[in-house]
């Protein structure tokens, strides 16, 4: 009891740093500097969809091998939003067909090995 806003504004810093980048808006109106810089290509994400890192930092994109290592495909996990705006965008950056393309419910598959790609392209949109 008695204590002052400064310490519970100090403590409230405390708490968000190393959060999200949402963390960043509330410590912004806190008055704290964050702890690490976010890069410029945050600015540049779209708002239709993202995809959300691992607890340890990593991006979702895996690779999973299938049909007796004969077929190799590209799962990227964690995909927030409009999957078929993600999609889209795959398929116009990406020398992809349609076909090769799948949506399923919170990922999209790509068929073959895309993974360096794929991260590659995710870290310039800012994931």
């Amino acid at each position: 009891r008695g204590v002052s806003a400064a310490l519970v504004a100090t403590r409230r810093c405390a708490m968000l740093q190393g959060h999200s980048r949402l963390a960043l808006q509330a410590l912004t109106e806190l008055g704290c500097a964050p702890a690490r810089s976010f890069s410029t290509a945050a600015a540049k994400k779209p708002d239709k969809w993202g995809v959300q890192r691992t607890p340890n930092g990593n991006l979702p994109v895996y690779r999973d091998i299938r049909n007796h290592n004969t077929r190799e495909i590209t799962i990227i996990r964690k995909v927030m939003g409009d999957l078929n705006e993600l999609r889209a965008q795959f398929l116009r950056e990406f020398e992809v067909t349609a076909d090769r393309v799948w949506v399923k419910q919170g990922r999209v598959e790509i068929k073959g090995f895309h993974r360096p790609e794929v991260i590659a392209w995710l870290e310039s949109k800012g994931f």
